[in-house]
């Protein structure tokens, strides 16, 4: 159950990779770390469907390259959690310092002898939560998300760790050595992903 809500969420949330490459279609133009982090999401999204939908009859090596992708990608969320909050902070302190961006003035007033626009400011900013409430929750969120990441993580890995140990699901060695000539280009990659996801496995896990 733990591996099937974790791989789901997942999924669900990696979902946002299709979304952002077909903001191209509407004229949207992607940076480097944009293209790195939609074109990860889209491929993990790939190997944890696979996963979810064997999870009743796991495949030893399927799971070992799903453990591992896994393991990667959730290095791979740390970064990107710790890239674009540095980014939005700098972006919010930018704009707390410059008196002319649209926060200053809605907070402030627009100093045009305007008594409505003053008191307009001064509401918006009553109803608005204080910075430091802002950047706190922000952080907690982040912490959790973070904190649940590894925890599925842990979920998964045990998982592995399981079928290892039971012998119905152990792999002879001939089968994962097996021949890949008459194979597409595509599943000699995938065939050799998992056939070293699952000896890294092996030599930690069994």
């Amino acid at each position: 159950m733990g591996v099937e809500i974790g791989l789901g969420i997942t999924i669900l949330n990696k979902c946002s990779g299709f979304y952002g490459i077909l903001g191209l279609l509407t004229g949207h133009q992607l940076d480097f770390m944009q293209w790195v982090l939609y074109l990860t999401s889209v491929f993990t999204l790939v190997v944890y469907s696979l996963g979810l939908t064997t999870v009743y009859k796991p495949k030893l090596q399927t799971y070992a390259f799903v453990l591992l992708t896994f393991t990667a990608d959730t290095l791979i969320t740390c970064f990107f959690t710790l890239w674009f909050s540095g980014m939005w902070f700098a972006a919010k302190e930018s704009e707390l310092s410059d008196p002319s961006s649209a926060t200053q003035q809605t907070s402030g007033g627009i100093s045009s002898g305007s008594k409505l626009l003053t008191a307009r400011g001064e509401t918006l900013s009553s109803q608005s939560a204080s910075q430091a409430t802002e950047y706190f929750f922000t952080i907690l969120v982040s912490l959790i998300a973070l904190v649940s990441r590894f925890y599925f993580n842990f979920i998964i890995l045990a998982f592995v760790q399981r079928l290892f140990r039971h012998p119905k699901y152990l792999v002879d060695q001939d089968d994962v050595d097996q021949d890949l000539k008459h194979k597409k280009l595509w599943q000699r990659w995938w065939i050799r992903a998992e056939n070293w996801s699952y000896r890294v496995c092996h030599h930690y896990l069994a």
